[in-house]
C-alpha cells in the first residue's frame, strides 16, 4: 500500500467534493449565479427549478460521477482495504460541505451503491419505510419526515454493513475499522443535513404548506410564517395553505391541485412576501388580495395575479426606498370569510407606544377598513380599564370588544412585548386574526429595567454625556468579545438613550445580541416585561461557546488584571489627585487634562464594575452560595455606616449619659474633644467620595454634606439600636466553606472597585466643579450647579477655542426641562422614539382642524390640493398635500411631502402606515379639507394632536 497513493486519493476526493459542478451547469447555461436564484440554494433540485430540465440532468449526472469517481479509484488503487473506498468518500462530501457548500447526500448514495449495492439498496428502503409512516404515525409534516428519513437512512448503513457481512460476509475482508468508518461517513451525512437541509428544494418548491405545519421564514415569508406561529399557538386564524416564495415570475406555474384537497369555496389568495410584515417594514398594501374565488379555474389566475403584484412599480420603488432586497413571494390560500365586521387594531398606540389599544371597524370586509377611502369606527382603549364609557357602534358588541383586547394583549404577550398591528374579522360567531405584524414605527423597544438600577433618577445632561459613552462603549467591548464580527451590523452607540432625562436601554439591540449569542427568545421578554429568561436551546448555543469561553476567561482573571491596574494605574492616579487637591490655582487647560485623564481610567473602571457584579452572581447561581454567607463590611457603604457607628460607640462610652445629649451638646462635644472631631473628619475625608446617587457626578458627595452626617451621627448616639450588622455567618461545614471561597474573592474585589470607581467620578465632580467656578467668575455661568446642563464636548470646545460661548440661555433652558422632567412620570418602556405624553382631543380654536392623530411630527407648509394621482405627479418637494384619500399608489409620493391631510381614513389605512415608515407627519379623517383649504395656504400640521392649523385666511 503506498503511502503517495492513499494521500493522492484522499486529496483529489476532496478537491473533487469541492468542485462547484452544479453552479459550472448553471452559469454555463444562463449566465447566471445559481446562489443569488430562488432560495439560493446550490443543489440539483435547485438546477431543475432554476434553469431548467437540460441543466438539472446534466446537473445529476456530475453529481453521480462525482460520487461514483473517487470510490471506483479507491477500489482500483487497493482492492483488498474496502475501507478506503469509505474514506474516499468521506473527504467528498467534507469539501462538498465545505467548499462547495452542497449536502453530499446525493453522492454518497452513489458512492456507496458502488462500494455495496446490497447495502446501498437497504439503507434507501429503510428511509423509504421512514418517510411514508412517520408522518403518519407521528406530529410532523410531510417535509419533515423526509429529512429525517434521509438522516435516519443514513445512520441505518452502519447497521446493514455490520448484518449483511453477518449473513453473507459481504462486504468481505470486513473489519472494525471499516465499520467506524462508515458510522463516521453516517454521521457526517446525518450533521451536515442538520445543518444544512441539503437537496430539499425542489421538494420544497413544488409542495403546498399548511399553517398548521412549523413554516419556514425564508421560504414562506413572515405573514403566513407568523399565522402559523399564531394558530399553532391555539389562536383562531382560518386554515391556510401556502405556495412557498418564488424569485422569478416564470416559476408560477407549481402543480398545486395534485398536492391539496381545497375544502369549499370561496377562496381568498394572498401576499406573503419575504420581508411583508417584517420588524422593519410592513409593505402595507404593496402587493395585492384576489378574492372571492369561486372555483379551481379561477385560482391558478389569481395566484399569478398575486405574484404580479410584486413586480409592480410601486411595489418595487417601495422596496427600493426602504432598502429591501427582491427576495420573492410566497402565496396564502385561505378560505374567504363572509365577516359582519372587520377590522384592524394595534396592540399599542402606534403614535407613541402609548398603553391604549386602537381599535378601528367597519361592517363587511377588512379592506374597507385599511383601503383608506372610508373613514372606519376609531376606539382608543386604555389597557386595564373598563370599557362602559365608550360610546360603541350599533354593529359591533360589546363582547366582541372585550374578545378583541383580550386577544391584542395574549398576541403581544406571544411575540415577547412587541407591539403588534393585527387584521381581524368578525363573522358573527366568532373571532378571526387574519394577520399580525410588528408595528414599524414603535421600533426600537427602549427599557427601564436594568437602566433604572445602573443610573436612577433625572440625569443631567453633562452626567450623561460623560456616562453613556463609557456604558455603550464597555458592553460593545464586551459583546465584541463574545460575538467577534457578527456584531459589524451592531451600532453600540445606541444601547442606551435618555427620555425625559430618564435613562433606557435598547431592548431590541439586546434581544439581538442575545439571539446572536444563541440566549432564548425570552431575553427580550425579560427586558421589556421582567419575564424569566428561561434555560438557552444548546443547539444555539453552541456556535457562541468560542466567544463565551473568552469572556469566561476574562472573569477568571479579573482579580489579577484588577490588582495589577490598581497597582500601576488607578492608585498612582488618585494620589497624585489627593495630593493636588487644590484645584482653584489651575488653569482651565489644567482641569480639562486632569478631567480627561480621569475619563480615561473612568472607562478601564467602568470595565471592571461591569463585570465583576456579573460574575460574582454567576458565581453565586453556580455554587449556591447563601446571602448571608457574603461578607459585606468591606462595601464602601457598609463599612462607612460601621465606622460611623463604632465612633457613636466611643462618644457613648465617654458621655454616659448619651441619650440626655442636645443638638446643641453634640456640637459642642465634637468642637471641643478634638479626638471625636479628628476622627469625624478622617471618616468624611475617607468615604467622603461616595454620594446617593455614585454614577451621577452633579449629585453633591457627602464631603461636601457634613452637616448632614453630623446629623446622622446625632441620631446613631441617641439611639444605640440604630445598627448596620454584618450578616456574614462563620459556622460553615467544609463543602460550604469551599463554595464560599469561590466567591469570597470575587466580593473583595467588587468592593475595592466600587470604591476605586466612586473616587474616580468624586474627582471628576470636584474637577468639573473648579471649572464651573472659573465659568462664573468669566461670566460665561450664572449659578452653582450650571455647568451640569452643559455637555463634556460644549465645555471642552469652550477651553480649548477660548472663546466666549453663549451658554447661558441654554442652561435656562435645559434646567427647565430637566426640572419638568424631575415631576415627570416615565413609563417602564417606551417604544419608538417618542416618550408617550399626555393628548389633548378638545380644541376650542375654530382655526383648528380636529382629525385623526397617524403619523407623529409638526411642521409648517403650503397646501397643495391634490385630488387625484394627476394633480400630484407635478408637485414640487416641500408641500403639504391634502387629498381625498390616500391609497398604497400614492406611497412614492409621500417622499416629497413634508406632511399629509386627508379627508378619509385612520391610523390604519395604507397611507397612514406608509408615512410612519417614511417619517412624515399626517393627519386623516377631516371631511371636506381638499375644499375647505386652498392652494398656497399655510398651515401647520401637528400628527401627535391629529390638528391643522390654519396660519393665514388665503381665499
Amino acid at each position: 500500500m503506498s503511502f503517495w497513493a492513499i494521500i493522492l486519493l484522499l486529496i483529489g476526493s476532496f478537491s473533487l467534493g469541492a468542485l462547484p459542478l452544479t453552479g459550472w451547469v448553471v452559469q454555463l447555461l444562463l449566465g447566471k449565479n445559481l446562489s443569488q436564484l430562488g432560495t439560493g440554494n446550490i443543489s440539483v433540485s435547485a438546477a431543475f427549478s432554476q434553469a431548467g430540465k437540460l441543466a438539472g440532468i446534466i446537473a445529476v449526472v456530475l453529481e453521480i460521477a462525482r460520487g461514483i469517481i473517487p470510490v471506483i479509484a479507491a477500489k482500483i488503487l487497493f482492492p483488498n482495504a474496502p475501507i478506503w473506498q469509505i474514506f474516499s468518500l468521506i473527504l467528498l462530501v467534507a469539501g462538498r460541505y465545505f467548499i462547495a457548500k452542497g449536502g453530499g447526500v446525493t453522492n454518497a448514495t452513489w458512492g456507496i451503491l458502488v462500494y455495496s449495492p446490497i447495502i446501498a439498496l437497504s439503507s434507501g428502503i429503510t428511509g423509504l419505510l421512514i418517510w411514508r409512516f412517520s408522518y403518519l404515525l407521528l406530529p410532523i409534516s410531510k417535509s419533515s419526515s423526509r429529512l429525517w428519513a434521509s438522516r435516519l437512512g443514513c445512520l441505518s448503513a452502519t447497521f446493514w454493513v455490520w448484518f449483511w457481512h453477518q449473513i453473507f460476509q459481504s462486504p468481505p475482508f470486513l473489519s472494525p475499522w471499516e465499520l467506524v468508518a462508515v458510522m463516521g461517513l453516517s454521521l457526517e451525512l446525518v450533521i451536515i443535513n442538520l445543518a444544512q437541509k441539503d437537496d430539499v428544494g425542489l421538494y420544497m418548491k413544488q409542495q403546498i404548506f399548511n399553517l398548521k405545519d412549523n413554516l419556514d421564514i425564508q421560504q414562506c415569508g413572515e405573514k403566513a410564517t407568523r399565522l402559523s406561529e399564531l394558530k399553532r399557538a391555539g389562536f383562531k386564524v382560518p386554515l391556510g395553505w401556502v405556495l412557498p416564495a418564488i424569485h422569478r415570475l416564470e416559476d408560477t406555474t407549481i402543480p398545486f391541485k395534485q398536492q391539496i384537497n381545497l375544502i369549499n369555496y370561496p377562496l381568498i389568495v394572498r401576499s406573503s412576501a419575504l420581508g411583508e410584515d417584517s420588524n422593519h417594514s410592513s409593505a402595507a398594501g404593496q402587493y395585492q388580495t384576489i378574492g372571492p374565488i369561486y372555483s379551481a379555474s379561477e385560482l391558478q389566475p389569481a395566484i399569478i395575479q398575486c405574484r404580479q403584484s410584486y413586480w409592480t412599480p410601486e411595489a418595487i420603488s417601495y422596496r427600493q426606498n426602504q432598502q429591501l432586497p427582491d427576495r420573492g413571494i410566497a402565496v396564502l390560500i385561505q378560505p374567504y370569510l363572509a365577516s359582519q365586521v372587520a377590522g384592524v387594531m394595534f396592540t399599542r398606540n402606534p403614535l407613541d407606544g402609548g398603553s391604549q389599544i386602537i381599535i378601528e371597524a367597519l361592517p363587511g370586509g377588512a379592506e374597507s377598513v385599511v383601503g383608506g377611502q372610508f373613514t372606519p369606527v376609531h376606539l382608543e382603549i386604555e389597557i386595564n380599564t373598563f370599557i362602559e364609557n365608550l360610546e360603541l357602534p350599533s354593529f359591533l358588541p360589546k363582547t366582541v370588544i372585550l374578545e378583541l383586547v383580550k386577544i391584542a394583549q395574549d398576541i403581544e404577550t406571544f411575540y415577547q412585548g412587541i407591539p403588534q398591528d393585527i387584521e381581524w374579522c368578525w363573522d358573527g360567531v366568532k373571532v378571526w386574526i387574519l394577520q399580525s405584524r410588528p408595528i414599524t414605527n414603535l421600533r426600537p423597544i427602549w427599557t427601564r429595567t436594568i437602566a433604572a438600577e445602573v443610573i436612577p433618577g433625572v440625569i443631567p445632561p453633562l452626567t450623561w454625556s460623560i456616562n453613556r459613552p463609557l456604558t455603550c462603549g464597555v458592553w460593545g467591548e464586551i459583546f465584541t468579545l463574545v460575538l467577534g464580527k457578527k456584531v459589524a451590523k451592531l451600532d453600540f452607540n445606541q444601547t442606551a438613550k435618555l427620555f425625559g432625562s430618564h435613562a433606557y436601554f435598547n431592548a431590541t439591540l439586546l434581544g439581538e445580541i442575545f439571539t446572536l449569542m444563541g440566549l432564548p427568545k425570552q431575553g427580550l421578554e425579560f427586558l421589556v416585561r421582567g419575564q424569566k429568561m428561561g434555560k438557552p436551546p444548546l443547539g444555539k448555543l453552541f456556535p457562541s461557546l468560542p466567544g463565551l469561553w473568552r469572556l469566561i476567561q476574562r472573569e477568571r482573571h479579573l482579580d489579577q488584571d484588577f490588582k495589577r491596574d490598581l497597582e500601576q494605574l488607578f492608585l498612582p492616579t488618585l494620589q497624585q489627585l489627593e495630593t493636588h487637591s487644590s484645584l482653584e490655582f489651575f488653569t482651565l487647560n489644567q482641569l480639562l487634562e486632569q478631567a480627561e485623564t480621569i475619563q480615561t481610567l473612568l472607562k478601564s473602571a467602568t470595565y471592571y464594575n461591569i463585570i465583576a457584579p456579573i460574575g460574582l452572581a454567576i458565581r453565586r447561581t453556580l455554587f449556591k452560595v447563601s446571602d448571608a454567607w457574603i461578607p459585606t463590611h468591606t462595601t464602601p457603604e457598609v463599612a462607612s455606616m460601621q465606622t460611623l457607628q463604632s465612633l457613636a460607640d466611643q462618644i457613648r462610652e465617654t458621655f454616659e449619659e448619651a441619650e440626655e445629649i442636645t443638638h446643641q451638646s453634640f456640637n459642642q462635644i465634637l468642637a471641643k474633644n478634638q479626638h471625636f472631631s479628628q476622627q469625624f473628619n478622617t471618616w468624611l475625608q475617607t468615604y467622603g467620595y461616595l454620594s446617593e446617587v455614585g454614577t451621577d457626578i452633579s449629585v453633591p458627595n457627602w464631603l461636601e454634606q457634613p452637616e448632614i452626617f453630623k446629623e446622622m451621627l446625632f441620631k446613631i448616639l441617641k439611639n444605640p439600636n440604630y445598627r448596620m450588622e454584618n450578616l456574614t455567618v462563620s459556622n460553615l461545614t467544609l463543602w460550604e466553606k469551599w463554595r464560599q471561597a469561590q466567591c469570597y474573592q470575587r466580593t473583595l474585589t467588587k468592593s475595592k472597585i466600587a470604591e476605586i470607581y466612586g473616587k474616580l467620578l468624586a474627582h471628576l465632580r470636584w474637577t468639573i466643579l473648579a471649572i464651573e467656578s472659573q465659568a462664573i467668575t468669566q461670566g460665561i455661568l450664572e449659578h452653582s450647579g450650571d455647568i451640569f446642563y452643559l455637555e463634556w464636548d460644549e465645555i471642552k470646545a469652550w477651553i480649548e477655542q477660548k472663546i466666549e460661548p453663549d451658554f447661558i440661555p441654554k442652561v435656562r433652558q435645559r434646567r427647565q426641562i430637566f426640572q419638568e422632567d424631575s415631576d415627570r412620570t416615565v413609563p417602564s418602556v417606551i417604544y419608538g422614539n417618542i416618550l408617550p405624553k399626555p393628548r389633548s382631543t378638545t380644541l376650542q380654536n375654530s382655526a383648528i382642524l380636529q382629525g385623526i392623530p397617524a403619523s407623529i411630527g409638526s411642521v409648517e407648509g403650503t397646501v397643495k390640493i391634490c385630488r387625484s394621482l394627476t394633480n400630484i405627479i407635478d408637485t414640487t418637494e416641500d408641500k403639504i398635500l391634502v387629498v381625498p384619500y390616500t391609497d398604497a399608489g400614492w406611497s412614492p409620493i409621500l417622499l416629497t411631502a413634508k406632511a399629509i391631510i386627508s379627508e378619509v381614513g385612520g391610523q390604519l389605512s395604507h397611507g397612514a402606515i406608509i408615512a410612519r415608515e417614511y417619517g412624515i407627519p399626517a393627519v386623516m379623517n377631516i371631511p371636506g379639507a381638499t375644499t375647505y383649504l386652498k392652494d398656497g395656504q399655510r398651515v401647520r400640521v401637528d400628527g401627535y394632536l391629529g390638528t391643522v392649523e390654519i396660519l393665514d385666511s388665503k381665499e
